[in-house]
């Protein structure tokens, strides 16, 4: 089953999170540069997770109204090097924050879409991110000249192009 919605507007991550212990805002800002940026890894992501998840637009329309999708963090983490996220919940006090919210099960099926969002996301930034740490250490290394494509072509192709 698939959604179909427009995409929102990407989360702002300019926060730091909890779990972190040194900050991190030049790397929150590249990541908020990827989400909204020419990448627009946000949208790739939000699309990818639209057209896999089995959430009623219902449930979809309770995740804006509660503004949830604002509330996910996008982070770099040093130690796993990929981009780790932080998903809103819906906790105990369902029953008084929206009044379509009327079982446990709906509750459980949005918070694990979020997490399911956040970690599409998430997976998406790092394979933005780490195509740009490994772009710019190239660079570093190689210099502005080093065209990587080169690498796979073969000797004579090689020998054609130049």
């Amino acid at each position: 089953m698939s959604l179909d919605v427009s995409t929102p507007d990407a989360p702002t991550i300019d926060g730091e999170s909890e779990d972190q212990y040194e900050p991190d805002g030049a790397k929150r800002s590249d990541l908020q540069e990827y989400l909204d940026g020419d990448e627009n890894a946000w949208e790739e992501g939000f699309s990818e997770w639209a057209s896999e998840t089995s959430l009623s637009e219902d449930s979809y329309r309770i995740i804006l109204e509660l503004g949830l999708l604002n509330e996910l963090d996008f982070f770099w983490d040093t130690e796993t090097e990929e981009v780790g996220f932080e998903s809103p919940e819906i906790g105990d006090d369902w029953k008084d924050r929206h009044p379509q919210l009327e079982t446990w099960s709906t509750v459980s099926e949005i918070n694990e879409e979020m997490d399911e969002l956040g970690e599409t996301v998430a997976g998406t930034l790092s394979d933005y991110y780490i195509a740009w740490e490994a772009e710019r250490e190239v660079t570093e290394t190689f210099g502005e000249q080093y065209n990587g494509r080169d690498d796979a072509l073969s000797e004579n192709e090689r020998d054609r192009e130049i």
